[in-house]
C-alpha cells in the first residue's frame, strides 16, 4: 500500500515549510513549482554562477531568514519529490490534478493538497503605463535577485505600501539614481494607533528603518499622498507625472510634478493567487486590503473542500514571515489529514509557529491600511488606457460593456476578452471588478483548466497518470 501523500504547489516561504513539515511527520511529499529553485519571488534564487557577493547592512535580516528558512527546508528535502519547473495547470479533484513541465504532462493523486501559490502584484493602470520601461517593483527585485541585473539607471517608484520603498532602496544600492518614490498613503498610518503590534513588528520595523536610511542618504524624496498620474516618452518610459492627492486619489489642482526616469516601477498593493483553490471548489470571501479573493480557511488553512488547504499569502497577504509560519502549521494539518483523516493530530508539533504567526498576522492588520487604495482613484484611468495589457482592452471598451449590462465579471470577460490573456487576468481583474462596481468586486472570475499557460506538446505527451483506485 503507498504512503499518504502530501502535494503542495508554490516553493516558497509558505510551500517549502508546508513540504518540510509534513515530509518530516510521515507523509510521501510532492512539491511542485514552476521556477528552477525554490524560494519563491521574495527569496528568489540567481542560478550558481552567479551566487555570492556581499550583503549590505540593509540586506542582512532578510539574508539571515532566507539562511534560516533554507536549513529547515534542507533538513527534509531529501524526502520530497521536488518538481522544479513544473506548473500544476488544472485540479480536477485530488485525484485529478495535472501537472505539465515543457516536454510532458502527468495527472497525479493527493490525500491531501496544499496550494501555496503566493501573490501577484497589482498595479492602477495609468496613461503610458503600457510603454517599454515601464515594470511592477517586483520585477526589479525580481531581475536583482535572480540575474543580478539592474532594470535601469534612473527608476523611479510609485504606489502603495512597503515594497516600492524597499524596492526602490535595493536600486540605489545596486547604483541606480531615485529620483522619487511617491506612496498614496504614510506607511504608519494604522501601527501608530496600535502599540501592540508596533511591538510586534519591531523587527520588521528596524529593517524598514535600514531601508529609508539608505534613501535618505542618497538624497531621494519620499512623497506621501501622491498619486502617479501618467507615464510619457517617445517609443519609451521617459518621464513620469506625480501629484498631491485630496485623500480620495484624484489630484489636486497645481501640486504636478514631472520626474524624468528611464524605468518607472509601480506597485498598488497585491491580488491572491486563488485560482486554484477556487477551480478545486474552495468557498471564497472578497477582502481589497489582503488580496482580493481569498479562500475561507480556518486557522489549520482547511478551506471548504475536505483535504484542500491553502497557506501563506494565497489565502490573504500577510508577508514573508508569516507564509513560513503558516506553511509550518498549514504543513501539519495536512499530514493529519492525509494520515489520519484529522488535520488537527498534529497540531501540538506545529505549536511555536502558530504563535510566531499569530504575532506577524497581528503586525500585518495594522499595516493593512497602507495599502488601501483610496477610493477614486480608478478615476484616472481614462477612456484610452489600456486595462487588460494582454488582450489590449482599453477603459472605453469596458464601460460599453458596463453600459450594456455586463457589469459582473465573467461577463465582462466574455464580452470584452480582458482577463482571457496569458497572464489569467492576475494583472487586470483587479482593476475591472473597481470599474464594474460593488457585483464586480463581488464575483470571483471563474476558475478553468488551463489556468497557467501550457505547452500543447505538453499536454499531448501525457506520462504515467495516477489514480486514487477506486
Amino acid at each position: 500500500m503507498s504512503r499518504a501523500r502530501v502535494v503542495v504547489v508554490g516553493a516558497g516561504p509558505a510551500g517549502m515549510m508546508a513540504a518540510a513539515q509534513a515530509a518530516r511527520l510521515g507523509c510521501a511529499v510532492t512539491l511542485v513549482d514552476e521556477a528552477s529553485r525554490p524560494g519563491g519571488q521574495i527569496h528568489r534564487q540567481p542560478s550558481p554562477s552567479l551566487a555570492g557577493g556581499a550583503v549590505s547592512a540593509a540586506a542582512r535580516p532578510e539574508a539571515e531568514r532566507k539562511r534560516r528558512l533554507f536549513d529547515r527546508f534542507a533538513r527534509h528535502a531529501g524526502s520530497i519529490d521536488h518538481r522544479p519547473g513544473t506548473s500544476v495547470t488544472a485540479v480536477y479533484g485530488l485525484d485529478r490534478i495535472l501537472i505539465a513541465d515543457e516536454t510532458s504532462s502527468q495527472l497525479i493523486r493527493a490525500d491531501a493538497l496544499v496550494v501555496a501559490t503566493g501573490l501577484h502584484e497589482r498595479v492602477v493602470p495609468v496613461p503610458g503605463w503600457t510603454l517599454p520601461g515601464v515594470v511592477t517593483a517586483g520585477a526589479l527585485q525580481a531581475l536583482l535577485k535572480g540575474g543580478r541585473v539592474r532594470a535601469g539607471d534612473r527608476i523611479a517608484v510609485a504606489g502603495a505600501g512597503p515594497l516600492p520603498l524597499v524596492a526602490a532602496a535595493q536600486m540605489v544600492e545596486a547604483g541606480a539614481t531615485v529620483p522619487v518614490v511617491a506612496l498614496l498613503r504614510p506607511l504608519w498610518l494604522g501601527l501608530l494607533r496600535d502599540p501592540a503590534a508596533l511591538w510586534a513588528g519591531r523587527g520588521v520595523l528596524s529593517e524598514g528603518w535600514r531601508w529609508l536610511s539608505v534613501l535618505r542618504r542618497a538624497g531621494v524624496p519620499v512623497l506621501t499622498r501622491h498619486v502617479a498620474l501618467s507615464v510619457s516618452g517617445d517609443g519609451a518610459a521617459e518621464r513620469l507625472v506625480i501629484a498631491r492627492h485630496d485623500g480620495r486619489g484624484r489630484p489636486v489642482p497645481g501640486t504636478e510634478q514631472r520626474f524624468a526616469a528611464d524605468t518607472i516601477a509601480f506597485n498598488h498593493g497585491f491580488t491572491a493567487n486563488s485560482d486554484l483553490a477556487r477551480m478545486a471548489g474552495a468557498e471564497t470571501r472578497f477582502d481589497p486590503r489582503r488580496g482580493g479573493w481569498l479562500p475561507v480557511r480556518d486557522s489549520d488553512g482547511a478551506t471548504s473542500v475536505p483535504g484542500l488547504f491553502v497557506a501563506g499569502d494565497a489565502g490573504g497577504l500577510a508577508g514573508g514571515l508569516a507564509a513560513a509560519c503558516d506553511g509550518a502549521v498549514v504543513g501539519a494539518a495536512a499530514a493529519g489529514w492525509a494520515l489520519h483523516r484529522d488535520a488537527g493530530r498534529f497540531a501540538a508539533q506545529a505549536a511555536t509557529d502558530r504563535a510566531e504567526r499569530a504575532r506577524h498576522w497581528t503586525f500585518q492588520a495594522a499595516l493593512a491600511p497602507s495599502w488601501e487604495l483610496p477610493p477614486d482613484i480608478h478615476a484616472l484611468v481614462t477612456p484610452a488606457t489600456v486595462v487588460c495589457r494582454c488582450e489590449g482592452v482599453t477603459r472605453a471598451r469596458i464601460d460599453r460593456a458596463i453600459a450594456d449590462g455586463h457589469d459582473g465579471l465573467n461577463g465582462l470577460k466574455r464580452n470584452t476578452r480582458a482577463g482571457m490573456g496569458s497572464c489569467g487576468g492576475r494583472s487586470c481583474l483587479r482593476t475591472l471588478a473597481a470599474l464594474a462596481g460593488p457585483r464586480g468586486e463581488g464575483e470571483a472570475v471563474n476558475a478553468r483548466p488551463g489556468i497557467r499557460p501550457v505547452a500543447l506538446a505538453a499536454l499531448a505527451n501525457r506520462v504515467s497518470d495516477e489514480s486514487m483506485g477506486s
